[in-house]
């Protein structure tokens, strides 16, 4: 298989959405396109063409005449878009059929990782991000992977949304032990819908955040 090298533009995209997650680049600012160019060590013009990329996803918003801004944190966003990803992730499930239940292991170490007291909010999106990842590894179609990939960027700004009590996070960490049950006993069907649940839960937890961070 051949190394995919990344254009100079997806190199500025990607390290945009790590500055959107980390609240580097917080919501509601104006994005100045020459400060943006020095921190990243780039011309004018990659840059454009990754908020450019990144408006078409929704992770920055064009501004006629005025350029780009982070768009303010959204609950109502969320609630349209996580039942999405969890129908997403669950066809993903459904299409790769036996070949899931060789994840039980791999799902089952992310989750226990997540139990550590003395991870910071970050450290937790990411484990959390992984396991998903992990969970949809095996999906046998592209553009699947494209539609899910793009759904899921647009979550990443609300990372902080980690930053949640114990009981909050045992919650989902059962609700992902669950998951990989389903999978390791075969069960797929029920695999997908515990996805969706899962999914739709974390609605009212990313909810409380936006209105506390609001």
């Amino acid at each position: 298989m051949a190394i995919q090298r990344l254009n100079l533009r997806d190199q500025v995209r990607i390290e945009l959405i790590d500055w959107l997650s980390d609240g580097r680049l917080a919501p509601g600012q104006r994005l100045e396109e020459e400060r943006l160019s020095r921190a990243l060590g780039v011309s004018r013009t990659p840059l454009r063409e990754a908020l450019s990329n990144l408006a078409s996803e929704g992770l920055v918003e064009a501004v006629p005449r005025r350029g780009f801004r982070v768009p303010k944190l959204s609950a109502e966003r969320m609630r349209d878009l996580y039942p999405v990803i969890g129908s997403l992730e669950g066809l993903t499930l459904r299409l790769s059929g036996a070949r899931v239940r060789e994840l039980t292991a791999g799902l089952d170490a992310l989750n226990d990782r997540l139990a550590l007291s003395h991870l910071s909010a970050r450290q937790r999106a990411d484990l959390d991000r992984r396991w998903h990842e992990t969970l949809v590894s095996r999906n046998p179609n592209r553009e699947l992977a494209t539609l899910l990939e793009r759904a899921r960027s647009r979550v990443q700004p609300y990372a902080g949304s980690w930053d949640r009590n114990a009981a909050d996070i045992e919650a989902s960490r059962a609700e992902h032990a669950e998951i990989a049950r389903l999978l390791g006993s075969g069960e797929v069907d029920g695999a997908a819908e515990a996805v969706l649940r899962h999914w739709v839960r974390g609605i009212q937890v990313v909810a409380a955040w936006v209105e506390k961070t609001g």
